[in-house]
């Protein structure tokens, strides 16, 4: 009888270490930490700043744990993050963990979220880990897959209203989800689809305009009002707020529908390198609206990084 194995298509993260911080027991809260390594992020003598732009992603965060960190192989440097929250306690163990897989999802997402658009760049989070103190007094801690990421060193300057303002709401933070994704993606399709969901978020938080009357098509009934469109809230982000041309929303518009949206249009090398040069503005524009949208500056940084604008819509045809 031949050996039996067992094969993984991944490997389970490296274990940082117990969690620091981590909060204290609570009556009917469970204690819990997220932590993970940020590659290239270098702080410095900025880190009172960095614990303050982490405290803007939830009023769930207890306490904000930063430490430098180096990679063996390489010596680049990197920032270990540590975000210490409460869990509501429920009866079942099996939805506990639930909730701190969601909960350490969330927080750290959102946190990388903020950094990438402070950097005008992606930035990754590698051996990802979240732990939580059970009822019974035991640890339990859940480590993420190894995902291989590619940082460049990286020096951000965290805009002082940003960490002087309110907490961003729920649509800026799924704004920024799709920036970030937008500023990773290779694929200039991909990346142009983000970017104009990214848009898409924006406007519906930022853009008021009235209800349009609709009417029937046969007897000229006046109908139920129903919201203004995708395209005119857009638009009017575009256009009126961030003052783009009105041709330039034509185009990215005009693609959008029918490249990402319908379907509708051949995906050809003209179709690639189109989207290429409309990402471009896509990008700036996305920027601007999450600045708009935390009542920033528009035309102040951060902005994308040049590097993002160094591409070629087949470098990295799979």
């Amino acid at each position: 009888m031949g050996e039996e194995s067992v094969k993984f298509i991944f490997q389970p993260a490296q274990w940082l270490g117990p969690p620091s911080p981590f909060p204290p027991p609570a009556e009917g809260r469970l204690p819990a930490a997220v932590r993970f390594v940020i590659p290239g992020l270098h702080i410095g003598a900025g880190k009172d700043r960095f614990v303050a732009l982490a405290r803007k992603c939830s009023t769930q965060i207890w306490d904000v744990g930063l430490d430098e960190a180096t990679n063996q192989r390489t010596g680049d440097p990197a920032t270990l993050v540590t975000l210490a929250f409460y869990l509501t306690a429920v009866a079942s163990d099996a939805e506990n963990v639930q909730a701190l897989q969601t909960t350490s999802r969330i927080l750290a997402e959102r946190y990388l979220g903020l950094l990438s658009f402070c950097a005008g760049m992606k930035l990754s989070a590698a051996h990802q880990q979240a732990t939580v103190l059970g009822r019974e007094g035991h640890y339990h801690t859940i480590l993420g897959p190894v995902r291989r990421t590619s940082t460049p060193r990286t020096r951000i300057t965290l805009p002082g209203q940003l960490l002087s303002g309110q907490m961003p709401s729920e649509a800026v933070f799924s704004a920024l989800f799709w920036l970030r994704r937008g500023l990773a993606e290779r694929d200039p399709l991909e990346t142009f689809s983000s970017l104009m969901v990214c848009l898409q978020v924006l406007a519906r938080e930022i853009v008021q305009l009235e209800p349009v009357a609709a009417r029937c098509a046969n007897c000229g009934a006046e109908l139920a009002d129903s919201g203004p469109s995708v395209s005119s809230l857009v638009r009017e982000l575009v256009v009126s707020k961030l003052g783009a041309p009105d041709d330039l929303f034509e185009k990215l518009w005009k693609a959008r529908n029918a490249v990402t949206a319908h379907g509708n249009r051949a995906v050809t090398a003209e179709v690639f390198l189109e989207l290429t040069m409309l990402k471009f503005d896509a990008a700036v524009l996305a920027f601007k609206g999450v600045k708009l949208a935390l009542r920033m500056p528009i035309d102040d940084r951060p902005m994308p990084q040049q590097a993002f604008f160094v591409t070629d819509a087949f470098m990295h045809l799979d």
